[in-house]
């Protein structure tokens, strides 16, 4: 009798990320990759996934009303180096239930060490909730969760492709078309 062995799980090396002042680093968490933010090597923002966080070890609840088809963020399951007009970038791809994610971080021409993140989700059915959070390091979940969301889809005809963007920067993170706001969500003290 043949004995079938389970393929070897890949390697989750951390993945990092850096424009100017702020970089990015991928670490693998169960089931997908979850990212943080930094400034000057000090840790900025965290992304927030499923349905909590993950601090010091241990998974904190976080009350968003999303579910593990919906999470709180985008799942990203792959992260691949890559260039985009020339310059390093980072593109990402994940699943949740029938919706598939696509992201890309580049540098962003807007302003100098800024990180543009592009995100897409070819949803198969309409979303119960669709974004990106982030929890600022330092601050009590419950008070200080940022979320991006694109903007709201009036007819949602199968399958559609959703698109959100941001730019994080030394000066805080910024909602960009075709998000649903474009202003300064929040301000740095690292400027």
């Amino acid at each position: 009798m043949t004995e079938f062995l389970p393929p070897k799980s890949k390697s989750h090396v951390p993945i990092h990320f850096e424009i100017g002042r702020i970089s990015v680093q991928f670490l693998w968490n169960i089931d997908r990759w979850h990212h943080c933010f930094q400034i000057d090597q000090k840790n900025y923002l965290q992304s927030v996934e499923k349905d909590g966080i993950t601090q010091n070890n241990g998974e904190q609840t976080v009350p968003h009303g999303i579910s593990d088809m919906w999470p709180a963020s985008p799942v990203i399951t792959e992260v691949t180096p890559t260039e985009a007009m020339g310059r390093p970038a980072l593109v990402a791809i994940g699943l949740a239930g029938r919706s598939h994610f696509s992201a890309s971080l580049t540098a962003s021409e807007a302003e100098k060490d800024s990180m543009l993140v592009e995100v897409a989700c070819r949803a198969q059915e309409a979303p119960k909730w669709l974004g990106s959070t982030y929890l600022r390091y330092g601050e009590s979940p419950a008070n200080d969760l940022i979320a991006i969301q694109p903007k709201a889809v009036n007819t949602f005809d199968r399958p559609v492709t959703i698109l959100w963007s941001y730019r994080i920067s030394v000066g805080g993170i910024e909602a960009v078309h075709p998000a649903s706001c474009g202003k300064l969500l929040f301000r740095s003290n690292c400027c």
